[in-house]
């Protein structure tokens, strides 16, 4: 659906309350059933600016579109950025900056909030669009980097991410089997843990994703946990041996 259907869909819905303590309730509901950021993005530079109450906002690229996560510790104003969440997931940013939406103002929405929630709202709109915009320039910039200059940022990236339990990153302990950086700088990872039974196993791949996806030139991210073979100190690097007085 485009962005202008969907807001005609959600103008006939609230069409169907005849006041705004129904509308509140619906949009309360909306809230409750939104899917909720993941932990490890709730932080604060996906905090929203400008919002009385807190509101994180995430959003990652997939096949040049852009897909949204939130949360709110204000359940009306949950409610609110599901709305927006609804209408503009799953498009590309030129959709999104091109938008004018005006269902807002068609429903009544914007009336009838308080003055500190109708600025939220409207810091939540730019937020968005400041998203897109950056997704779009990483888009354009993604073409001045051939693949050989993705595979460096990709590794300087996983040199970032650290292990939990050893004080070694991921590259230099050995953990990423394969790297492949396709023409289109989608980035593939092949990765393990040092034990099958690791408990942070889903952190640190979330810590890998999260660090590659914001590397130079890398346009999407898919990442592959093996544990065949199974890792050994002899896949650690001479750095990693000497930082753990192994040499």
């Amino acid at each position: 659906m485009t962005i202008k259907e969907i807001e005609q869909q959600i103008v006939e819905e609230f069409s169907l309350f005849d006041n705004w303590m129904d509308k509140y309730q619906y949009i309360i509901d909306l809230g409750k059933s939104m899917p909720v950021i993941d932990e490890a993005r709730k932080k604060d530079e996906n905090l929203i600016k400008g919002c009385q109450s807190r509101v994180w906002l995430d959003c990652r690229e997939e096949d040049g579109k852009l897909y949204f996560s939130a949360d709110s510790d204000a359940i009306i104003t949950k409610g609110i950025i599901s709305l927006l969440i609804r209408v503009y997931d799953g498009h590309t940013p030129d959709e999104i900056l091109e938008s004018e939406i005006d269902f807002i103002d068609t429903i009544g929405l914007r009336s009838n909030l308080s003055p500190t929630r109708a600025n939220g709202l409207v810091s939540m709109m730019k937020q968005i669009k400041l998203y897109a915009l950056a997704f779009k320039e990483k888009q354009a910039s993604g073409d001045k980097y051939s693949v050989e200059d993705v595979q460096k940022n990709v590794i300087r990236a996983l040199k970032q991410v650290f292990d939990p339990e050893i004080p070694v990153n991921v590259y230099d302990l050995g953990l990423i089997y394969e790297i492949k950086v396709g023409e289109d700088k989608n980035v593939f990872i092949k990765m393990t843990m040092t034990s099958p039974t690791c408990p942070m196993a889903e952190d640190v791949v979330n810590d890998v994703n999260n660090a590659v996806s914001d590397a130079p030139g890398v346009k999407g991210v898919q990442i592959e946990l093996t544990f065949e073979p199974e890792w050994d100190e002899s896949r650690m690097s001479e750095e990693a041996r000497l930082e753990l007085g192994l040499m």
